[in-house]
């Protein structure tokens, strides 16, 4: 199991660099919400790097990155990505594909089907730690599992913190903190949108003995004091388990051949 890592900046990739961490993963710049930091092709400097692409693509952005995936210089190892329409654009390009549905994947029926099309399946976050397993147990592939980070509950095309800061008249903040109804959001915005985390971080480093071929780690908003801890297996900042021992019902079925 190798763990991967969504960075923001070259600090941090020497931090983690410093401590045994050697496989970074870039959020692709013009192509990514909710992220702290995009990065360009001539930026990514590292070997064994990962592209990170997660906005919704009309189709100039989809032609772009088309063209941007088949000019990749040979430092680039693999791509993670939540649409499903790249697995196409990219089955002629020699580069890891993993996919990372945010709500889909959540049977082995679902992750065989993606299996015969990328390399790895991230299992979603609503899902049991028996599903997990069982996921696992069944797969033609080895999976991957979202180890740490903030999980995303909602996506807009709209700018709703600057919306929200000129209609209420206050100042504009972004990354913003919300609280509705006993729950806690972290908001980011950018000239895509606006996405939604809920907070607290997701902690699911009890799930990295199992036989799976990517830990993906998402420190967003973590200090470098932090950062290094988590690398360590520690954690100092307030976490919960989603759903990997209470079952939701608000769960996709997947789909069956």
């Amino acid at each position: 199991m190798n763990k991967l890592f969504i960075i923001k900046s070259e600090k941090e990739i020497n931090l983690l660099k410093e401590n045994g961490i050697d496989n970074f993963v870039y959020p692709l710049f013009s192509f990514c919400v909710g992220v702290e930091n995009e990065f360009s092709l001539s930026e990514i400097k590292e070997e064994n790097s990962y592209l990170f692409v997660n906005r919704v693509l009309d189709e100039e952005s989809a032609n772009n990155l088309n063209m941007l995936l088949h000019n990749l210089p040979s430092n680039i190892k693999g791509i993670i990505f939540d649409d499903v329409g790249i697995i196409k654009m990219i089955e002629d390009v020699k580069i890891e594909k993993i996919l990372m549905p945010s709500h889909f994947a959540c049977n082995y029926e679902s992750v065989n089907i993606y299996n015969e099309y990328v390399d790895s399946v991230v299992l979603p976050f609503d899902i049991t730690e028996d599903e997990v397993e069982e996921i696992i147990s069944k797969s033609s592939k080895k999976v991957s599992l979202y180890a740490f980070g903030l999980i995303g509950s909602a996506y807009s095309r709209r700018y709703l913190i600057k919306n929200y800061s000129k209609h209420e008249n206050v100042k504009y903040e972004n990354p913003l903190v919300i609280e509705n109804n006993n729950h806690k959001f972290i908001l980011f915005e950018n000239e895509y949108g606006t996405y939604f985390y809920h907070l607290p971080y997701f902690n699911g480093l009890n799930n990295l003995n199992k036989d799976i071929k990517y830990a993906i780690y998402h420190p967003i908003c973590l200090s470098e004091n932090d950062l290094k801890d988590l690398v360590n297996g520690k954690i100092n900042v307030e976490t919960d388990h989603g759903f990997l021992h209470n079952k939701t019902i608000y769960k996709i079925k997947g789909d069956k051949k």
